[in-house]
């Protein structure tokens, strides 16, 4: 009895058929490694995100009602232990108190604090990556000595968020909502600090917290 073989058509459409599972299982394939790298990247962005307000709320819950000096040690004429100024180089800036001491180091555990949306710090070294980069950042400035503190060359910086165009700070009292702070004709203190982020993509954060 003669054996029968597969015909060319038959081979083709075998092959045929073959193709298209490979296809079909490259494209899943494809579509299981996109999701998980933008699942990965979406949690990065989300842990730098948590990182930053975790980090934002400390400082206000330990903001603390101490004044500070210039660098010639006079005081100012008005109270400055919070400062808020939308317009001005460093939107926010005020004296927190709770600053670690592992050490037990001889030192006060207050330091000056201020926020602002600008360039990398790194932004002029022609060797960084950040070099004359588009894109902006939350930085959060730390001037370890309070009497003197806000000269931006003289503060410890940290990036904490990138592509942020601005940041809005208001501050929430029982007379209602100040955009900049002290206000001249109010006494009572400030109860809560309300923050608006404005991201590069077009997105709004929206952030309070009660002053301790």
């Amino acid at each position: 009895m003669r054996s029968r073989g597969f015909t060319l058509i038959e081979l083709l459409v075998a092959i045929t058929i073959f193709s298209l599972i490979g296809i079909a299982s490259y494209r899943v394939l494809s579509s299981v490694i996109q999701t998980n790298e933008r699942l990965t990247t979406r949690v990065e962005q989300l842990r730098i995100l948590d990182r930053a307000f975790w980090l934002l709320q400390q400082d206000v819950e330990q903001l603390i009602a101490r004044d500070v000096r210039d660098a010639e040690g006079v005081s100012a004429a008005t109270s400055n232990y919070l400062l808020i100024d939308n317009e001005a180089a460093l939107p926010l800036q005020f004296t927190r108190a709770g600053r670690a001491n592992p050490l037990g180091l001889a030192r006060s555990d207050m330091v000056r604090i201020a926020y602002r949306v600008d360039h990398h710090p790194d932004y002029d070294k022609t060797d960084s990556p950040h070099y004359h980069e588009e894109r902006n950042y939350l930085l959060r400035y730390v001037w370890p000595m309070l009497d003197g503190s806000g000269a931006q060359e003289k503060a410890q910086v940290q990036v904490l968020l990138p592509d942020v165009d601005k940041i809005s700070v208001g501050v929430l009292t029982a007379h209602g909502v100040e955009s900049q702070w002290p206000v001249q004709n109010i006494k009572d203190p400030p109860l809560a600090l309300q923050f608006e982020f404005t991201l590069a993509e077009g997105g709004v954060i929206n952030r309070s917290y009660k002053l301790l």
